[in-house]
């Protein structure tokens, strides 16, 4: 049998869409494979963040049902979570499965049961792995639908991580992403003592081998003194490259939006964190077009952008979710206001990431290694996407930026233009 798989969204969702690949294609039978006409299985793990989100899955979902009406076509995620009518309509045929049941898949589909142990992933062939340690958020920002289709706070437990992590270092991985809805709230109550955040990536920073620690998404709530004693104790082996959500540099759509932190604060805890880690790669997801933004509010968004110094965005127009407080607002900006102030901020990006490739020309990184045809690409520690002509091999290597290895043109991974690729926050 051959299987098909594609996961929209986040970096979570993406460590649970290769989780549910893994033990699907571990009866020894099933093949991957990457044109879903010719599959007899599909695997669709959505993402319902934006409107734009659900349109893509939609029309993958449609075009399956079209062009191969005799797959099994299988959909989950947080879209099949927030609307299974939306999509049974689209593809009236599929097992739609929300997230609560998401794991229970490859039992829905006769796979024998595969222990949920560590070094359990390929990750695609990659060097570096996305490890899930938290799920769920429990906020309300009147933006965002993820609080109703991740809504239970929950945090793997500790001694699982690490053996996880423990597994995957011995397996070869040489960076391990760490990924959580709300990150920095992981917490395990579970056993004799209580584990925090801080104390889980204290405990992994302690494994020994040859490998790096980068952090997805986390919250500038969350860029704590204790946190920082610990990343500066860490040295090279946690990345000093960081994705902290603003989401809008105006106090009073970020008001608006119920973010629980002023820009202000922001700011504080930004400079907080350069005074320990100059250099650090710094970047953020950024809304515009809020219900009521007025021009004065952009501007003021974009002279604080400005003024901190990102070294790259990752902009979002505003999406209606319904059911959010933020979708029954009635003074929605016209569309054309909308995108023309994204397109502002994109530039915007551009000339943040340029400025931030300028500033490591020369200096040595580490960048970790993948093989690009002849040649190979890489990230070095502070998320920077490098080219080499020569591939100098796998895992990390010694590089100077510039001479040794060349920063991608605009239209990097990850990146709206840019070199330095931003993680996606959903929240």
């Amino acid at each position: 049998m051959k299987a098909y798989f594609k996961t929209f969204g986040c970096r979570v969702n993406q460590a649970e869409g290769e989780g549910l690949k893994e033990r699907i294609l571990s009866d020894g039978v099933t093949t991957l494979t990457n044109d879903f006409d010719s599959a007899d299985l599909c695997v669709l793990n959505t993402c319902t963040v934006t409107v734009e989100g659900d349109e893509d899955a939609l029309r993958l979902m449609r075009r399956i049902s079209r062009r191969n009406p005799a797959a099994r076509l299988v959909v989950t995620g947080c879209l099949a979570t927030r609307s299974p009518a939306e999509v049974l309509k689209a593809a009236p045929a599929a097992l739609v499965v929300g997230n609560a049941d998401k794991e229970n898949i490859p039992a829905m589909l006769g796979c024998r049961p595969v222990p949920d142990e560590a070094g359990f992933r390929a990750f695609g062939g990659k060097t570096r792995a996305f490890l899930k340690v938290q799920d769920g958020c429990d906020m309300s920002c009147t933006y965002c639908i993820i609080p109703s289709v991740r809504p239970e706070m929950t945090s793997k437990a500790a001694d699982a991580v690490v053996a996880e992590a423990r597994s995957l270092v011995e397996r070869g991985y040489k960076e391990l992403v760490l990924c959580g809805i709300r990150l920095g709230r992981y917490l395990d109550e579970s056993g004799p003592a209580r584990v925090d955040f801080v104390a889980l990536l204290e405990r992994l920073l302690a494994l020994p081998g040859d490998f790096r620690v980068r952090l997805s998404s986390f919250e500038i709530t969350d860029v704590t003194e204790r946190f920082l004693d610990a990343a500066e104790a860490a040295g090279p082996k946690l990345c000093p490259s960081y994705h902290l959500p603003l989401q809008s540099g105006s106090e009073a759509v970020l008001k608006r939006m119920k973010r629980w932190y002023t820009a202000a604060f922001y700011a504080r805890r930004t400079e907080a964190l350069r005074r320990r880690f100059p250099d650090a790669g710094i970047f953020t997801d950024l809304m515009t077009g809020f219900p009521g933004e007025t021009q004065e509010e952009h501007e003021e968004s974009r002279r604080f952008v400005t003024d901190l110094g990102f070294s790259g965005l990752h902009v979002f127009r505003f999406s209606s979710r319904a059911g959010t407080p933020a979708a029954r607002r009635t003074d929605k900006l016209p569309e054309s206001i909308v995108l023309a102030r994204a397109e502002e901020f994109r530039a915007l990006d551009g000339r943040l990431r340029e400025r931030f490739a300028a500033a490591h020309a020369g200096a040595r990184r580490t960048v970790l290694v993948e093989p690009k045809g002849t040649g190979a690409e890489g990230l070095t520690e502070h998320f920077l996407r490098v080219s080499f002509s020569t591939n100098p091999g796998p895992g990390l290597v010694s590089a100077v930026v510039g001479r040794d290895a060349l920063p991608l043109p605009l239209g990097g991974e990850g990146g709206v233009r840019g070199m330095p690729s931003p993680q996606p926050s959903p929240a």
